[in-house]
């Protein structure tokens, strides 16, 4: 199996991270699903399509030794690169934000991907081959529609790292981009919205909101071999939410 080609997944057991390994999967790369509880890998594990390379790493990845360890799972592979899709968003209005929330909220949303990036693009240099996909949010780009200040604010750092990334190992031919999704139909934002999902889906030009799969497609595209000439930009999945 030392032939296969992985990707390193983070946030693997969610919504839009369990048709990110299904996806990949399905096209024959090997995926290392990466989540900070063993149910939600299992899950990201379940998700794989049959057949498929796929091993699971529990852990917080926030933490720089535990993303060293998540990508040191690769060794003896070709890499193809790295999917950072771990996050989380809460509503609060900014008066109301104690120190342990913007932590929780900055680790989650910024660290994870400055740890996993850190422990990775190592790797890639040195194979002067590889992509990297970050997940930043419109919230990163306009602001959060709802009270939401830290989190736009950890996303919009997520943007400026990946443009900053990408400058910087662009001459290994490596490539740094952002997936930007508009208001996904999974479950984790549903638990998040305090108003029916019809409002959000509303915003849309579409006029429904993003399936796990819409915003999955934009990250198959970015690491395939049809995107070797994209690099520091934000692909911006929204249905027309924002334009």
């Amino acid at each position: 199996m030392n032939d296969i080609e992985l990707v390193l997944v983070t946030g693997a057991g969610g919504g839009i991270g369990r048709e990110i390994v299904r996806q990949l999967t399905e096209q024959g790369l090997g995926v290392i699903a990466i989540d900070i509880t063993e149910s939600a890998v299992a899950a990201a594990v379940d998700a794989a399509h049959p057949g498929a390379y796929i091993q699971g790493f529990a852990g917080d990845i926030s933490d720089f030794d535990t993303a060293r360890a998540a990508v040191a799972t690769t060794e003896g592979h070709r890499l193809r690169g790295l999917v950072n899709c771990a996050g989380y968003f809460k509503e609060q209005q900014f008066e109301d934000v104690l120190e342990e929330d913007w932590n929780a909220i900055l680790r989650s949303n910024l660290i994870t991907a400055v740890s996993m990036c850190h422990a990775t693009l190592p790797r890639l240099r040195e194979q002067r081959h590889g992509c990297v996909v970050n997940f930043a949010s419109t919230a990163g780009e306009f602001g959060s529609i709802r009270p939401a200040a830290l989190y736009a604010a950890a996303k919009a750092g997520v943007i400026g790292l990946s443009k900053g990334l990408a400058r910087e190992y662009g001459p290994f031919n490596v490539r740094v981009n952002v997936i930007s999704p508009g208001p996904p139909d999974t479950t984790g934002f549903k638990k998040s919205a305090d108003h029916d999902t019809s409002v959000a889906a509303g915003r849309t030009l579409l006029g429904r909101m993003g399936q796990p799969s819409d915003i999955a497609n934009g990250v198959s595209y970015l690491l395939s071999p049809g995107a070797a000439w994209v690099t520091g930009e934000v692909l911006r999945v929204n249905g027309g939410s924002l334009i």
